[in-house]
């Protein structure tokens, strides 16, 4: 027993003395602190909050009637009134022959090129002229991102290319070759009137393939009257399987949503925030306030309103994103370099030749480890971009001569 006892006594000796050397050494440090000092930068912060809401846009479904059918068009993609965006199909074997047709008047596209220059293009010099010129507008329509450029051209140069490896009596043969393929190609033609139908754009607008049901549910004149309470108990109509997408008719798209009413106190109709949605965009969208609600049990609708990037969102509808609501502009000093005065005033000492100097300074923003405070350059005995903040010293004073 005693020896267990002694054993006790010495681990609590050793716990003492290890707290007593703790509490000394930032004893120690407190009083004997060196110098460290920060350089005070301009900075901006913003308070905000990372929520959830609606895209909301003005859009019409687009239905078909048949079996089958195949778009056109791709996601987001700006199609003009008339514009061919689908071909329905009302059997597999009517897609087949679509398939067969499309193979042959790709294919025709390529020999009347070849035959058309086989008599204005007799020299070598001349052919390879019209290649080059040909692959040039391709890598411009490329670079711009114009596939329908691309495709018109690609039969060009196919044609060229085979006109420039093929032999006078090669060419020759074209004719017979052209004819017995437009022969299969207006019969099968004839065939598609019955059970095969392009269908075109009613309206011009944004091509989307995706309908969720909120499409007659969230449009832009039921942001005027909705509430809170409403946008909580939202829910999609039932989608029609009929529809094969639709088009969004504004360029203008909303996002909506709600938020603790303190968040929103100074913003105004008209005011700029700027919108960090997840997925869909790497940088800041700066969106319009188009309408801000009554308050209902410490929240307000908000409703956001842009008129680009339409092309980038048409497949969003319930998104998450970081809203910032107020911006803060200043400069940025560290929360430990902040002082008050016995007038419970705020300030920072700076070192200004080699000794300390008081400085004033009225805080903006909390920014967790700092604070955004006024960068007031009105008077040099305000606190610039560039001043040495004094984070931490031994007794300091205005005045003080200071060793780094």
């Amino acid at each position: 027993m005693k020896q267990g006892k002694t054993y006790t006594n010495i681990i609590l000796g050793l716990f003492l003395a290890a707290v007593v050397c703790y509490f000394g050494y930032y004893l120690y440090e407190a009083k004997y602190e060196p110098l460290r000092t920060v350089t005070a930068i301009e900075y901006e912060a913003g308070a905000g909050s990372y929520t959830s809401g609606f895209v909301v846009r003005q859009e019409v479904p687009v239905r078909s009637g048949y079996e089958i059918t195949t778009l056109m068009v791709s996601e987001g993609e700006r199609v003009a009134s008339g514009q061919s965006i689908a071909t329905g199909y009302r059997s597999t074997d009517a897609q087949d022959r679509q398939s067969r047709i499309d193979r042959l008047e790709h294919e025709l596209e390529q020999l009347d090129y070849a035959r058309t220059y086989s008599s204005e293009a007799d020299e070598q010099a001349e052919l390879e002229a019209q290649i080059e010129n040909q692959l040039l507008t391709m890598s411009r329509a490329v670079a711009r991102r114009d596939m329908n450029t691309v495709a018109e051209r690609s039969a060009a140069v196919k044609g060229l290319v085979l006109r420039q490896a093929s032999s006078d009596e090669e060419i020759a043969a074209l004719s017979q070759r052209i004819s017995g393929l437009t022969n299969e190609l207006q019969s099968l033609t004839a065939q598609a009137g019955s059970d095969t139908k392009t269908m075109s754009a009613q309206m011009s607008g944004y091509f989307s393939g995706t309908v969720d049901g909120y499409e007659s549910v969230l449009t832009p004149e039921a942001l005027q009257t909705l509430t809170v309470k409403k946008l909580e108990k939202l829910q999609p109509e039932e989608v029609d399987p009929a529809f094969i997408g639709k088009l969004i008719t504004d360029s203008t798209w909303y996002y909506v949503l709600a938020v603790d009413e303190q968040l929103v106190q100074d913003l105004r109709i008209g005011d700029t925030v700027p919108v960090s949605f997840v997925s869909a965009f790497y940088e800041e969208l700066p969106m319009t306030v188009n309408r801000l609600g009554d308050p209902e049990n410490g929240k307000r609708l908000l409703v956001l309103s842009c008129d680009r990037y339409t092309q980038n969102v048409t497949l969003l509808r319930e998104q998450s994103a970081d809203v910032v609501f107020t911006s803060y502009e200043g400069l940025r000093v560290p929360k430990e370099a902040i002082r008050v005065t016995e007038d419970r005033r705020t300030g920072v000492y700076v070192m200004e030749a080699g000794a300390a100097a008081w400085k004033y300074v009225d805080i903006l923003h909390d920014n967790g480890e700092s604070y955004v405070v006024v960068l007031d350059k009105t008077s040099t005995n305000n606190l610039w971009p560039g001043d040495e903040i004094i984070i931490t010293a031994d007794e300091l004073y205005d005045g003080k001569v200071l060793q780094g």
